[in-house]
């Protein structure tokens, strides 16, 4: 009787330790994503304020980003908290959807609207009566299907739109060969000239500027040597807004950066 009875002491004490452990409680509706500069996030919608928050996996806040809703319309949801799905570079974007209640006579309906929005506050793509997004893997590649709800007629008629998104591999193979660090550029923000110091990797003699937008274009491009210090570029030459940065030598990619032009 004695054995049984620490055979069933041990057996509650392992069966305890298998039960849920609770760690946090979030005042909105979260979820987890993967991304590629900051491992696992917890992202919640916080719909009072209009912003999306990123926790790490400790629940410590990491990020907030505003989420411009007009008048009249409420946060519906976040899609897609990722870094590489809808362009190359190393910011933050994601969908959010808002729907605004709309009264007609005895009846109501609602219509919606979506963004594709990076971290800066971007709008990479608006999304006009679109309540739904998914992404799916196709052979062609990834396909971005937006759903279209006209609820204002009976009945109610659902429209597809299909983008095709950018080809990820492009990014991870720019980080893989990534193995060098180049200068801050300064004044930044900058709104005559902005001086962009320029670094090469050992044993190579030459390089090449890169200035892309924010969707990984290229805009603008400058030779540069072991001898020269820093790249001064005029900000007339490019346009109002939020451009990357890094050298290219040979078969290696400097750490993008950021410069800002007003």
């Amino acid at each position: 009787m004695k054995y049984i009875l620490i055979i069933l002491f041990w057996l509650t004490v392992i069966s305890l330790a298998a039960q849920p452990v609770f760690e946090h409680t979030y005042n909105e509706s979260a979820s987890i994503t993967q991304l590629e500069s900051l491992g696992e996030v917890y992202y919640s919608m916080d719909v009072m304020n209009k912003q999306l928050l990123l926790y790490n996996m400790e629940h410590s806040l990491l990020k907030t980003v505003p989420l411009p809703t007009p008048e009249g319309y409420y946060l519906a949801d976040i899609q897609y908290v990722s870094e590489t799905l809808f362009n190359n570079d190393n910011l933050i974007e994601f969908v959010y959807t808002y729907s605004k209640y709309v009264s007609i006579d005895l009846s109501y309906y609602y219509t919606y609207e979506s963004k594709v929005i990076n971290e800066n506050g971007l709008v990479l793509l608006t999304l006009e009566g679109v309540g739904y997004t998914e992404v799916i893997q196709t052979t062609q590649g990834k396909k971005f299907l937006a759903y279209d709800y006209d609820y204002s007629v009976i009945p109610y008629r659902t429209y597809t739109h299909v983008y095709s998104l950018p080809d990820q591999t492009v990014k991870s193979v720019s980080r893989s060969v990534s193995g060098f660090e180049t200068g801050d550029a300064y004044p930044n923000p900058a709104s005559r000239q902005v001086n962009i110091p320029v670094t090469l990797p050992g044993g190579v003699s030459s390089g090449t500027l890169e200035i892309t937008d924010l969707n990984g274009m290229k805009i603008l491009t400058y030779p540069v040597t072991r001898s020269d210090a820093n790249v001064v570029v005029p900000a007339s030459q490019l346009a109002p807004g939020t451009y990357l940065y890094q050298v290219r030598a040979g078969h290696s990619l400097s750490t993008v950066k950021k410069i800002v032009i007003r």
